[in-house]
């Protein structure tokens, strides 16, 4: 029997028989069971309610009530005990990597005919176990086949970062959701990617007006994660990338320079800014691990602290302020993480680096093998691979590329000896990519940090379809599978980015080109009009009353915008042609103008989904920078259409046009990655 469960278990045997589950099945937990164990039997209820619709009881006992018709979770060798149960124990072997925190999510799960147990001997393995099982109930239904199960992850941390700084800051709601959903596919650690947007008592200037995060909500969300055994770790920007703050006029003088990027290690200033920061947010978290980033400090050297670079380097510039921050974390009990690309281009300074601190590899495109994990690794420091989902500065993510790099990072960081995977979603440019579209990515990057990268995409795909999205899932993996091959078409892919998107906002006449050549050919945009429509329709049909239509409208609107933008870009197309043809006739040009009228006015019904389904999921905070890419390429219909309508009326006056669009005033139109955030 086929069984789709993600990740896959590292062993798993089947045998003959079913345990099959009806209204007399009993949940049983021992007297001594905490609130842990009590939390995932809740779970498995609610499961089993939702796939048989049998509302079966919990029992909290003593001892087993009976030895057939019960499941049974057991955390711990005395429970075990307690309840008569010699426990199956997961064995995990004796030179895996990391093994004091991979030994406490190991699980086991024994099915047989007459009952089922779960074993670990730590809570969160014995939630684990609980999510194995509810994958069986919502893939397989009330039967469940015989089977033993032994599992554990290959690597001990499997998190996401998802940024809140690009303009975007999810509700409450939405980062609970994640929450629940991704601890499914055990996925254990969360991290907001913040520059700005948290409420600082203490510096109430910044992050206002942004949808900033208040403790209030991190406090409600660090419970929220405890419950699903994630561990929700703070991350502040602390070095380079702190525009949003250094645009401020009380902050400017501790730029580096006038690019206001970098906090300038050449000030005090820049310390006491950070403690206060520190002071005012660390409180909220229950974590010890503090994200301190300080990536990409590009002007580093060459403002204030050009003299004292010029004196000892900009590397060791660069790791003076990194012991600086480590030593304001530790106040707050904090050790700290920071990625690690500036360290690689100063690597003789690795070694000085403090053992306790972890290091960050991240690299986001798509590769056959990733050689700066052996650096890390052979630095004896402990290290995070951290590659990208692909859904930022496209439409729709470049899944293949992104399961590619996902998969073969994770793979070259266990063979370093990396500790956790750190699976990023960036919201460069507005953040204007739904949320819902990066569920691939996150399981999938779980499910890889689980199986140490072993997880091919068919194999995925297959179990991900049916645990997901349940019914219809065929038909909505073939449309997600559709959208992500858009990527890969001629012309459209980019590094860290997709030119989908670039020919959605772009100029409506001149716009989509590279070096004077049309970027998108012919065949690409039929393919991309084609996906797109598909898309939108099949998920316009199968959203009423599925239990993911947010995720399904998410899906159609991109596959709206993706139609849309291969119309738009053809359009523009033809019109630069046919103003090179000497046969262009005035009926012509007006046919391309009602094109270009058409064309604006389902712009606005595209804006006016994107807000909508923004808000289901986001505070309003910084929408006014995504919806700026409407309102400005709406403005530059306008401006098409009246320099069209002057070409018309000299044709009409047996003039001669402008057939190469000389005289068109693009303005200095920019648009997404073309312009600043």
């Amino acid at each position: 029997m086929t069984l789709h469960l993600l990740p896959t278990p590292k062993v798993l045997s089947q045998s003959a028989g079913m345990f099959n589950v009806d209204e007399n099945t009993l949940i049983v937990i021992s007297a001594s069971a905490g609130d842990p164990v009590t939390f995932a039997a809740g779970q498995l209820q609610d499961e089993i309610w939702r796939a048989e619709g049998a509302r079966v009881s919990l029992l909290k006992a003593f001892a087993l009530p009976r030895q057939v018709n019960t499941i049974t979770l057991i955390c711990g060798a005395g429970q075990a005990a307690e309840l008569g149960i010699e426990p199956l124990r997961p064995d995990v072997p004796a030179d895996t990597p990391h093994r004091a925190k991979v030994e406490a999510q190991a699980f086991s799960v024994q099915v047989t005919p007459a009952r089922v147990v779960l074993y670990a001997d730590e809570p969160t393995g014995l939630f684990y176990a609980v999510q194995l099982l509810r994958q069986l109930l919502r893939a397989d239904g009330r039967g469940l086949p015989s089977m033993t199960v032994h599992d554990w992850p290959t690597l001990p941390y499997r998190g996401v970062m998802l940024d809140v700084s690009r303009r975007k800051v999810p509700t409450l709601a939405a980062l609970k959701e994640v929450v629940a959903e991704l601890s499914h596919y055990r996925l254990n650690a969360l991290q907001l990617y913040t520059e700005h947007t948290f409420a600082f008592p203490s510096h109430p200037e910044i992050g206002r007006n942004c949808g900033s995060l208040t403790s209030q909500d991190i406090l409600e969300l660090d419970a929220c994660c405890r419950q699903y055994h994630v561990e929700l770790m703070p991350n502040l920007q602390s070095f380079g990338h702190a525009r949003n703050t250094l645009i401020l006029p009380e902050y400017q003088h501790l730029a580096e320079s006038d690019m206001l990027w970098t906090l300038s290690p050449a000030f005090e200033g820049t310390y006491e800014l950070l403690d206060d920061l520190y002071a005012d947010m660390l409180p909220a978290f229950s974590s010890k691990t503090l994200n301190i980033d300080c990536d990409e400090t590009y002007d580093l050297g060459h403002g204030a602290s050009k003299p004292l670079a010029d004196e000892i380097g900009v590397g060791r510039l660069y790791l003076q302020h990194i012991l600086r921050v480590r030593e304001l974390a530790a106040r707050y009990g904090c050790s700290i993480q920071m990625w690690g690309d500036i360290l690689l281009h100063h690597p003789e300074l690795i070694e000085e680096v403090p053992e306790d601190v972890t290091l960050l590899d991240w690299h986001y495109e798509p590769a056959d093998e990733y050689p700066t994990t052996r650096i890390f690794g052979e630095s004896g420091r402990p290290f995070w691979v951290c590659p990208g989902t692909g859904s930022w500065n496209s439409i729709f993510p470049r899944l293949n590329g992104g399961n590619r790099n996902i998969r073969n990072l994770v793979r070259d960081g266990v063979e370093a000896g990396a500790e956790g995977v750190l699976n990023t979603d960036w919201g460069d440019n507005g953040h204007y990519q739904p949320l819902g579209l990066s569920w691939y990515g996150y399981v999938f990057g779980a499910v890889q940090g689980w199986t140490g990268g072993a997880t091919d995409d068919a194999e995925f795909n297959a179990a991900f379809g049916p645990l997901f999205f349940g019914s219809a899932h065929e038909a909505i993996m073939q449309m997600t599978n559709a959208l992500a091959s858009t990527n890969d078409l001629s012309g459209v892919y980019r590094p860290n980015r997709s030119h989908t998107v670039l020919a959605l906002f772009d100029e409506p006449l001149t716009g989509v080109t590279v070096d004077g050549e049309d970027a998108l050919p012919e065949d690409t945009l039929a393919r991309m009009q084609l996906a797109g429509g598909e898309t939108a329709a099949t998920c316009d049909s199968l959203a009423p009353g599925h239990w993911r239509n947010l995720t399904l409208r998410e899906l159609a609107l991109a596959g709206r915008q993706t139609a849309y933008a291969a119309r738009k870009t053809a359009l523009s197309q033809t019109i630069r042609g046919a103003l090179r043809d000497p046969s262009l006739a005035p009926t012509d040009l007006y046919g391309y103008i009602l094109a270009l009228k058409s064309l604006d006015a389902e712009l606005e019904d595209l804006r006016a989904e994107f807000e909508t389904l923004w808000l289901a999921r986001s505070r309003r905070s910084e929408i006014h920078v995504a919806l700026g890419y409407y309102a400005r390429l709406r403005a530059r219909y306008e401006a098409a259409i009246g320099w069209l309508e002057d070409q018309r009326k000299a044709l009409l006056a047996g003039e001669r046009i402008d057939t190469e669009c000389e005289s068109y005033d693009a303005d200095g139109y920019r648009t997404v990655w073309q312009r600043p955030d």
